[in-house]
């Protein structure tokens, strides 16, 4: 599975696309927090809200491994699973800078 799938991000209007990279640089540290804070925290329904806001910015994006996992954390949520929670949540915020990077490289 690709870090980034750049196609998505050409598909957008190249007018507001750093704007759009812009704003998930800003919106996703945010969300990584909470996701980890809701895992550790066993309150699952919780990560999995978080978990399908940063999903949407990840999927729009072409944030492809980060989409990934936010959905599996998703479903484990909804499915109050807490199997390996903490540790989908911790990959998903080692891979945030580097998808960030990637991203600016791209545009």
């Amino acid at each position: 599975m690709n870090l980034l799938t750049p196609e998505a991000l050409h598909s957008l209007p190249a007018a507001i696309l750093p704007r759009l990279v812009d704003m998930f640089a800003t919106t996703t540290p945010a969300l990584l927090d909470e996701i980890r804070q809701y895992a550790s925290q066993g309150k699952l329904n919780d990560m999995a809200k978080s978990a399908h806001k940063l999903k949407g910015s990840c999927v729009s994006l072409g944030a492809e491994r980060m989409a990934h996992i936010c959905k599996d954390l998703q479903h484990k949520g909804e499915a109050n699973d807490a199997t390996n929670v903490a540790a989908d949540a911790e990959e998903l915020a080692t891979l945030y800078p580097q998808t960030l990077a990637a991203m600016r490289q791209a545009l």
